[in-house]
């Protein structure tokens, strides 16, 4: 299973790839924000909501990034990059079920300070694979433009709540461009993850 993975892997064309996702994401935006004026009819297309397409779109690049991150560490790249597809997975589920929503609504707790324990070994293992990357030669233009790319969305989720969770103003467009970072940001890491994994694989 995991071999015709890899094999599978290897064959695509990041290029392709690139295009091919990069119009799902662009479509999604253009959706999301045609949402605000028809906010029944396109509920699907929500980029804030949970269990519809965009959410459903955004988990599926993250368990792919998830995967690849796997198949690299398969390929002889080190342990680091298995334990970082944990993260990627609890992201994926994330996106999809809004489980850092629910838990602050619950607990009355911003999420960023519930999530810091997870974020400071993540941190660990982005510095690690970032510099194994650099190394390799392969991927790390694209991980350094995911890492911009994610921090700038998750500045933008922070500044679309005030103090006291009010909507500022701004919402729907810092939400628009938070989501749509988000994908970009997983679609890079992925081409990223891509790239070391061609390279550490015989041709």
């Amino acid at each position: 299973m995991t071999a015709a993975l890899e094999r599978l892997a290897l064959r695509i064309d990041p290029r392709v790839l690139s295009i091919a996702v990069g119009v799902l994401i662009a479509a999604l935006g253009v959706m999301g924000i045609f949402r605000y004026g028809h906010k029944a009819e396109l509920r699907l297309f929500n980029l804030d909501g949970e269990r519809n397409v965009p959410a459903t779109f955004s988990a599926a690049l993250w368990v792919a990034v998830a995967v690849l991150a796997l198949l690299v560490a398969r390929a002889g790249a080190g342990k680091a990059w298995a334990v970082l597809a944990i993260p990627i997975l609890f992201v994926a589920a994330d996106e999809f079920a809004e489980i850092h929503e629910r838990l602050e609504r619950i607990t009355g707790i911003d999420w960023q300070i519930l999530y810091s324990p997870l974020a400071i070994v993540a941190a660990v293992l982005w510095v690690v694979i970032g510099t194994r990357l650099r190394r390799l030669g392969a991927g790390f233009g694209l991980f350094a433009a995911a890492t911009v790319a994610g921090a700038v969305s998750q500045v933008l989720e922070k500044l679309e709540y005030g103090p006291h969770d009010e909507i500022r103003p701004g919402f729907r467009e810092m939400v628009v461009s938070e989501e749509l970072l988000e994908m970009i940001a997983a679609l890079l890491l992925g081409l990223s993850f891509l790239a070391a994994l061609k390279a550490r694989s015989p041709a």
